[in-house]
């Protein structure tokens, strides 16, 4: 048996003392149950009455969390970490599944078309899936996107961005890009490619801006000797070609 030895009124709820413990108790409950002090619940009657409290506690707490979009598995994850057992949050995301409040296909859909222009399939699936989308929603839309076409696009781009790098620097720095964004190798190389046909690079002319860059460098801290093979080694490593680099400095 449960006595209510005290009640107060706050703003959201009311504060219920049942025997000695305070308990929190939503408007909706407190009028179903005609709570009255010094009133006296049964243990049936007041399992029951916690029970209708939690439901309408966390359904209000998961209401005002879906006006944002959330996944099945993100509002799981809130309730959880809000104290709601398990069964409540089953019996919370029926209803909201029902009523179309959470619906993953939609989200994976929605989230594909809105990233599909800039991230590449493995991104994009690999971001659903911490959100709780199953690989078969993932699968049919990530399926769906032409890298070749979506790359066509990105890469000369981002290519007229890069400067004062070498070929092969360009190369390596749009495949680093692009593969941090999810797009296959495959597909990357393909484009770069076709790309790299109408880039016009006067490679001699950036060694020697390079060169003298270094060359100011190092002239004050190496021997004589060993300058120009410092040079060497440093623009060698930027990716140009030994051969154009002797010819640059020979010029």
């Amino acid at each position: 048996m449960k006595t209510i030895n005290e009640i107060v009124k706050k703003t959201k709820q009311y504060s219920v003392k049942f025997n000695e413990e305070f308990i929190s108790i939503e408007p909706e409950i407190y009028l179903k149950y005609h709570l009255k002090l010094k009133d006296t619940l049964e243990d049936k009657i007041y399992r029951a009455l916690l029970d209708d409290n939690a439901y309408i506690f966390y359904n209000k707490l998961g209401i005002i969390r879906l006006k944002k979009i959330q996944t099945t598995k993100e509002l799981r994850d809130y309730l959880s970490s809000k104290g709601a057992k398990e069964s409540l949050i089953k019996q919370l995301v029926h209803k909201y599944t029902e009523r179309k409040y959470l619906d993953d296909f939609a989200y994976a859909k929605m989230y594909t078309q809105m990233k599909q222009n800039s991230k590449g399939p493995k991104a994009i699936s690999n971001y659903l899936k911490e959100k709780g989308i199953s690989n078969e929603i993932i699968e049919k839309f990530t399926r769906k996107i032409d890298e070749h076409l979506v790359l066509g696009r990105l890469i000369p781009k981002k290519m007229k961005m890069i400067k004062n790098k070498s070929k092969k620097q360009i190369i390596q720095t749009l495949k680093g890009y692009y593969l941090r964004k999810g797009f296959s190798l495959e597909a990357i190389e393909s484009q770069i490619k076709k790309s790299l046909s109408s880039l016009d690079i006067d490679e001699l002319a950036l060694i020697k801006k390079e060169y003298t860059k270094l060359l100011k460098k190092y002239q004050n801290k190496e021997k004589e000797q060993s300058i120009e093979y410092q040079i060497i080694q440093k623009l060698y490593a930027k990716g140009f070609k030994i051969e154009d680099i002797k010819k640059a400095i020979n010029s």
